[in-house]
């Protein structure tokens, strides 16, 4: 079992750094504007689409993996929430330029072809849009053989500096970038994790009796515990 089909049987509605604990931080610290276009990408099963929408935005919200999209639908049906979800892929997005206010994204970039993903979120942003975007990062350069070990592991084809993303961001066509949030993997950050239970979590029935799921939730812990020293979470906000 791999670590994203472990996030999609379990149903884990903010598994990035910080957790749901996080993502409420963003929004107390910038307040999104009324009437904003949000488009949430890598949006798994739904819970930071649906309490968006719960504020009264309009949310598009997509994802490459079906399963979770359609924990992500019965979530919003549950809650009584208007959310349009599209299966997707962040490096090809299916929507016209400049058509949203606001891109958010937590913790998917990393999983991708960062070039091609955040040239996208730039694209379909409008002028003065901004991204949002809360990425693990390296925080000092990792062992050779340590780091192919958990990129391999987590499925990520590279993982950053901050100097690398600052770069990113601008050449994919941002206009300036800052990072409001620079966070390491403390116990601060492990208690945040768990903040917030989600009540809307959907467990694939039988989930919790597979010795693979269990195999790869002792992986991932043994993956950060090991490499704490080397890795942090940034939260980006770029300006197009």
């Amino acid at each position: 079992m791999n670590y994203i089909h472990m996030l999609s049987r379990l149903g884990m509605g903010s598994a990035h750094p910080g957790g749901f604990e996080a993502t409420l931080r963003l929004f107390r610290k910038e307040p999104l504007q009324p009437g904003s276009r949000i488009l949430e990408v890598g949006c798994g099963t739904g819970r930071t689409a649906c309490y968006l929408a719960e504020q009264g935005y309009q949310v598009t919200a997509i994802d490459l993996h079906e399963q979770m999209l359609a924990k992500a639908q019965a979530r919003a049906d549950a809650m009584g929430v208007q959310v349009r979800f599209l299966q997707a892929d962040v490096c090809r997005l299916p929507f016209e330029d400049e058509e949203f206010d606001i891109v958010l994204g937590e913790s998917v970039t990393v999983f991708t072809d960062a070039a091609a993903s955040l040239s996208e979120y730039c694209r379909v942003l409008k002028k003065g849009g901004i991204l949002y975007d809360r990425e693990l990062l390296l925080d000092q350069a990792m062992p050779e053989e340590a780091l192919q070990e958990l990129q391999q592991f987590f499925g990520i084809p590279r993982l950053m500096l901050r100097e690398e993303w600052h770069r990113q961001l601008l050449s994919s066509g941002f206009t300036s970038e800052t990072a409001l949030e620079y966070n390491y993997f403390t116990d601060q950050m492990k208690q945040e994790q768990t903040q917030h239970a989600d009540s809307m979590e959907i467990r694939d029935e039988g989930i919790l009796l597979d010795l693979s799921l269990w195999e790869t939730v002792f992986q991932h812990d043994r993956m950060i515990l090991d490499n704490t020293e080397y890795l942090a979470s940034a939260l980006f906000k770029a300006v197009k």
